[in-house]
């Protein structure tokens, strides 16, 4: 549970599932798909939000099992939302980013979408875009009011000052693993500012997933697969 000290306009609190690092591929097939949708669905959330890395490499396993079906049974009354990850653009990138759209997850790429009137979802293009903008020149250009509540979804937790500088109350991170096999784990630590878990940095709510899905070696040592639930709740 969080509380953000902003009015979203009559909304008392909100239940938000945000998952990372699918990896759906050859390996996580949609048997895994499945069973990942069901987990989420059954959470009830109000808002659904991915941190990209939801396909894994190669855009084939997806189509040849149809697991755009699994994705598409995903549904939340405030929406569905996710940011690019660098898995997203190792192969045909625009054609993922056009499956998962269809399949009802909207992509935000260094975009802002005004969800009920309420707050903001801010999605950021991964860092291996290099067209990718600022956060800042985000928030200006689609005219994000930071007296509403602004949420962010960016992949890689590399630079968490800039989600705080910028004044943004939750911002929600993927990419790690947490390092996914010991001393993977150990290692991240060393790299990142947070390699899992939650961070309050000044008045943003920071929480960086471990990610549901695996890469690589299909397994997990010292480190746990998960998805997490955030209960936000609004004060003036």
């Amino acid at each position: 549970p969080v509380t953000i000290h902003k009015p979203a306009r009559e909304m008392d609190s909100l239940r938000i599932a945000m998952i990372g690092d699918l990896h759906l591929g050859y390996m996580i097939d949609r048997k895994h798909t499945k069973r990942f949708v069901d987990l989420i669905m059954a959470q009830d959330p109000d808002l659904i939000l991915f941190v990209g890395d939801i396909i894994d490499a190669h855009i084939e396993p997806i189509l040849l099992q149809r697991m755009d079906e699994e994705l598409s049974r995903l549904h939340a009354p405030l929406g569905v939302f996710s940011c690019t990850g660098n898995h997203e653009y190792r192969y045909d990138a625009e054609e993922k980013i056009s499956l998962l759209n269809k399949a009802g997850i909207t992509i935000l790429r260094d975009s802002a979408v005004l969800v009920d009137s309420s707050f903001y979802v801010v999605g950021r293009e991964d860092k291996v875009v290099p067209t990718r903008k600022s956060l800042k020149e985000i928030l200006a250009g689609q005219s994000v009011e930071m007296s509403k509540p602004v949420i962010v979804l960016n992949h890689t937790p590399d630079n968490l000052a800039e989600e705080a500088d910028a004044g943004v109350d939750i911002a929600f991170y993927g990419h790690t693993h947490h390092g996914q096999v010991f001393p993977g784990n150990i290692a991240t630590e060393f790299v990142f500012e947070v390699a899992h878990g939650y961070k309050k940095k000044g008045d943003t709510h920071i929480y960086v997933t471990s990610g549901i899905g695996l890469v690589g070696p299909q397994y997990r040592i010292g480190t746990v697969s998960e998805m997490v639930m955030m209960t936000v709740k609004f004060r003036q």
